[in-house]
């Protein structure tokens, strides 16, 4: 199936307001299994304490560990960072930027090369941005600027327009912080997470559903509580993973999964063993596998890493040379393609990797 089988004439809400054309949601007619994409993992974050640049790194496929840090040329942030890849494996990257610049820019990596950073138009946050790409084009999320607390949202087409769409309000989603984005493997449906507006330490979940894709679901809490970032990720079997730094006075992470097969429920918390960050972790899947990644706690900026096989942690383990005042972000191969039988009607489509 081409990237050219998607109906641009389709339309996402986000929000209050009308996004045209896009494949962030599919039909399809007695899909397939859907296959495991495997790529590359890669990693950004911003510097230590002082230090306002952008570094980023791979884990390497042969299994020797995570590549040496390099600074992103150009890219300077005072918080955190956003990560996608596109439908070639390859990274794209959102930031607030440096100091008290509010603008969201962006830039991609390019056969390994980062283009230049340009500012995404209309879009400012006081915090990181969240990103998700589906193997063609990439939805943002993100916090409004210094005093709004409203999340936003906009999108980015890689074909036709080629470019960022005009950000949206998506209605009753507030945060103090940031919010986190997801695609629920097989079903198709995006997901957002995000803490409370200030003094509201509760953890608020919605989705854009493929039945109805013109609005996002009213918010609903999670049982969970956190003081800063929370963290999403789809697993290739359908299920969604949460994990969370835990309320304020606990540093230590937190993890649940809500399971396909009862999309509206999730397990109950359990704290990740060994593993506490003052600001939030970051997941990402690659094939079977996920990862997370965080900084560590009080007095501690070293970047931390471990893996989930769906039903317990690894040992957590220092990146070297990796060191942050804020969360790192994420992105490995995580999206999926639902294979779409040769009875389907012609023009059906489903998500894909882009390989």
């Amino acid at each position: 199936m081409s990237q050219k089988s998607f109906d641009r004439r389709s339309a996402l809400r986000l929000g209050g307001g009308i996004i045209a054309a896009t494949s962030l949601a599919a039909v399809v007619s007695r899909p397939a299994p859907a296959e495991a994409a495997t790529g590359t993992t890669y990693q950004v974050w911003r510097g230590s304490d002082g230090d306002e640049g952008i570094w980023w790194n791979a884990l390497q496929s042969s299994g020797s560990g995570w590549t040496t840090p390099q600074p992103v040329p150009g890219a300077f942030s005072s918080s955190g960072v956003a990560l996608a890849v596109d439908g070639q494996g390859q990274p794209f990257m959102t930031w607030k930027g440096a100091n008290s610049d509010e603008q969201i820019w962006w830039n991609q990596q390019i056969n390994g090369t980062w283009t230049p950073q340009q500012p995404v138009s209309g879009a400012n946050t006081s915090v990181s941005p969240a990103l998700l790409g589906n193997g063609l084009n990439f939805v943002m999320a993100w916090k409004g600027a210094d005093g709004d607390q409203a999340i936003w949202s906009n999108i980015f087409f890689t074909t036709g327009s080629n470019g960022w769409t005009a950000p949206q309000i998506i209605a009753g989603a507030n945060t103090s912080f940031g919010p986190a984005l997801a695609l629920r493997q097989v079903q198709g449906n995006l997901y957002m997470a995000w803490k409370g507006v200030d003094g509201d330490q509760r953890i608020w979940w919605s989705q854009s559903s493929i039945g109805t894709p013109d609005s996002w679901t009213n918010p609903q809490v999670f049982p969970g509580s956190t003081s800063a970032g929370v963290a999403l990720s789809g697993t290739p079997n359908g299920n969604l993973l949460m994990a969370w730094k835990g309320a304020e006075g606990d540093d230590r992470i937190w993890w649940s999964q809500s399971f396909l097969t009862s999309p509206a429920a999730w397990t109950t918390a359990q704290v990740v063993p060994g593993a506490n960050t003052t600001t939030g972790p970051a997941l990402a899947v690659n094939g079977g596998t996920t990862y997370m990644t965080w900084r560590g706690d009080v007095g501690d900026e070293e970047v931390w890493w471990n893996s989930f096989n769906g039903s317990s942690w690894t040992t957590p383990q220092v990146m070297p040379g990796a060191n942050t005042s804020f969360r790192p972000a994420l992105s490995g191969f995580p999206f999926l393609y639902i294979r779409v039988p040769p009875s389907a009607a012609p023009g059906t489509v489903g998500w894909r990797n882009g390989r």
